[in-house]
């Protein structure tokens, strides 16, 4: 699942998630440098499990 990425064209997409299963300060909802509607280093998020 994705949480955070960007597409090809450079548009941000945000998914919630449970904090509960975990933090990642590097995000947009928790790195203080991604607050308001300035994004100012998007990274790319992947929920998986090992199968």
């Amino acid at each position: 699942v994705l949480l955070e990425y960007c597409d090809e064209g450079g548009n941000f997409y945000y998914s919630e998630w449970d904090a509960n299963d975990g933090v990642i300060f590097r995000s947009k909802r928790y790195d203080s440098r991604n607050q308001g509607d300035q994004l100012g280093f998007p990274s790319l998020i992947v929920d998986a499990i090992k199968r």
